[in-house]
């Protein structure tokens, strides 16, 4: 798993950045309407063949649903395969009346499955601690599952900086604001929202994209939550 950062108990700079860059995949994958050129990147570049950071059978099963539809679309990606795909994005996640599998914290936690809650305030607290804001023009609230998966690969990163600088308080703070995210947003819901994408899914990817968004954060929690309790008792 790498060299710990400055011997402080917390992973190096290079787990860190492996962390920040499946996370920030995960969340460019899923940010706004399904994107033509980085998923025919992707896909023309077997980038779902190994995937960094996550580890273990879910990390797995993620991976390789992936990597099977990736070698069921056409070389090169065509716009056949990037249509179907994204018609199954509206039908899972936009809908007509009813969404099959809601991408907003919010929804899972109020009967009425309505958003702007007050998950999506604490979540906007949590982001302008860092100095950061969800772009007004994408018209989503801040709790949308691809903010959430960004702002744990940015502070990842930050994570992976701080290690290289020698700074080991920052790397401990920076790496703990990940994990506390991690457990008190995404992880409170994402098991249930990947739930609904495997219940109504019809192709590999939304399931595969589902399995590995839960791979990374429960790796999240177990490598680097148990690194930040050793640092703490230490």
């Amino acid at each position: 798993m790498g060299e710990t950062a400055r011997g402080n108990g917390l992973p190096g700079a290079e787990r860190l950045e492996e962390a920040a860059a499946l996370f920030t995949l995960l969340g460019r994958i899923f940010h706004g309407v399904p994107d033509r050129e980085l998923l025919a990147a992707a896909v023309d570049g077997r980038a779902f063949d190994e995937v960094p950071f996550a580890e273990g059978d879910e990390a797995e099963e993620g991976r390789r649903l992936l990597a099977a539809w990736g070698d069921a679309c056409a070389s090169p990606f065509s716009d056949g395969d990037f249509h179907a795909l994204s018609a199954e994005y509206t039908r899972l996640f936009v809908g007509t009346r009813k969404v099959a599998a809601p991408m907003w914290e919010s929804v899972y936690f109020n009967k009425d499955r309505m958003v702007f809650q007050h998950q999506t305030f604490e979540v906007r607290a949590a982001y302008a601690r860092y100095g950061l804001e969800v772009d007004a023009l994408s018209h989503e609230p801040d709790d949308h599952l691809a903010y959430e998966l960004l702002f744990i690969g940015r502070l990842c990163h930050m994570g992976a900086e701080a290690a290289r600088r020698g700074d080991a308080s920052e790397t401990d703070r920076v790496v703990a604001d990940a994990v506390s995210f991690a457990v008190c947003h995404p992880m409170t819901w994402v098991p249930q929202w990947r739930e609904s994408v495997e219940r109504h899914a019809r192709c590999d990817f939304y399931r595969g994209y589902a399995a590995l968004v839960d791979a990374a954060l429960r790796q999240l929690e177990g490598e680097l939550g148990s690194a930040c309790a050793r640092v703490a008792a230490a």
